[in-house]
């Protein structure tokens, strides 16, 4: 009569060799219990059909069988016809959105994570990312205090379909789009437009978060930074210091000072009583450059 093979995982051949000290003597329950992480009474249980089976009475009696949650083949292959024809640039968590929603396909995100890199397709969100280099900046404490903004040029409407430049302004504290505009390139009009729906449907925040761009900041303030910086590289630290208490003494004889130039987008704001604080790098306002890549994903397949 032929023997059928059976192959153990390492955890079955750990509990047969611990299981068969116990019937040898050589281990009491308790022991046998703490190696094995179960309580006594499965040990004795367990120890019972190892003497009435052998090795074949510790296999899981599910072993060689199909689950009845497996999903079908024919499940299998619709949704990875869904992804290969339609939804090729969605990531993972919007396909499976979509199959639920739009195909009638009624599939776990996981299941359908499972499906696809079984056929080694990667997720556009499974890029490794570099390690932060700097600490997160803590949001706001309520919302209206600030308010960053940026705009991007994206395919927004499908590939093939042309590029558009989205403006929009995100509430720092509660993490909210307040307004968003399309316009055909980054332009002041977009975010004043996009800033009046903020205003009507919020009110006026307390400040703006932006980058540097001429849009926001003066050229002429821009120019006197280059200019400062430069002299500031030229001076001898002896100078600098001295520079430095000139610059302070003089600052403090006239308090009024002179003011930094403003943009026109700037002079609006100021009339609208709203400040204004410009991010030194593109990290420094991440909130609203990570709401690009959530919309890059949600928008064109809207």
């Amino acid at each position: 009569m032929k023997q059928e093979r059976m192959t153990l995982s390492q955890k079955e051949l750990d509990r047969i060799r611990i299981i068969g000290a116990l019937v040898d003597g050589r281990m009491t329950n308790r022991e046998a219990a703490e190696k094995l992480g179960l309580c006594q009474r499965q040990i004795i249980r367990i120890k019972k059909r190892f003497v009435a089976q052998g090795a074949a009475g510790l296999v899981h009696g599910n072993r060689g069988r199909t689950s009845r949650r497996r999903i079908g083949d024919e499940v299998r292959e619709s949704v990875l016809k869904a992804y290969e024809e339609v939804y090729y640039d969605f990531n993972f968590s919007h396909f499976a959105e979509c199959l639920n929603e739009r195909e009638g396909i009624r599939i776990s995100r996981s299941s359908v994570v499972r499906i696809l890199k079984d056929e080694g397709i990667r997720s556009k969100k499974s890029v490794r990312r570099r390690p932060k280099l700097h600490r997160s900046r803590p949001r706001k404490v309520a919302a209206g205090m600030l308010w960053q903004t940026d705009a991007t040029s994206f395919e927004w409407f499908g590939r093939g379909n042309g590029r558009a430049t989205l403006h929009a302004y995100i509430d720092d504290a509660t993490g909210m789009v307040t307004g968003a505009y399309f316009t055909e390139n980054e332009c002041m009009a977009g975010y004043v437009a996009a800033l009046g729906m903020g205003i009507e449907g919020y009110g006026l925040p307390m400040a703006i978060y932006s980058d540097r761009h001429t849009i926001f900041r003066s050229p002429k303030a821009r120019a006197q930074d280059d200019e400062d910086r430069i002299e500031g590289n030229e001076r001898t630290k002896g100078n600098e210091r001295n520079e430095r208490n000139e610059r302070n003494e003089e600052n403090e004889g006239n308090e009024a000072g002179k003011e930094e130039p403003l943009s026109c987008f700037g002079r609006g704001l100021k009339d609208l009583g709203i400040g204004q604080i410009f991010a030194l790098t593109p990290e420094a306002k991440g909130r609203v450059e990570r709401l690009w890549n959530t919309m890059q994903d949600r928008l064109p397949g809207s």
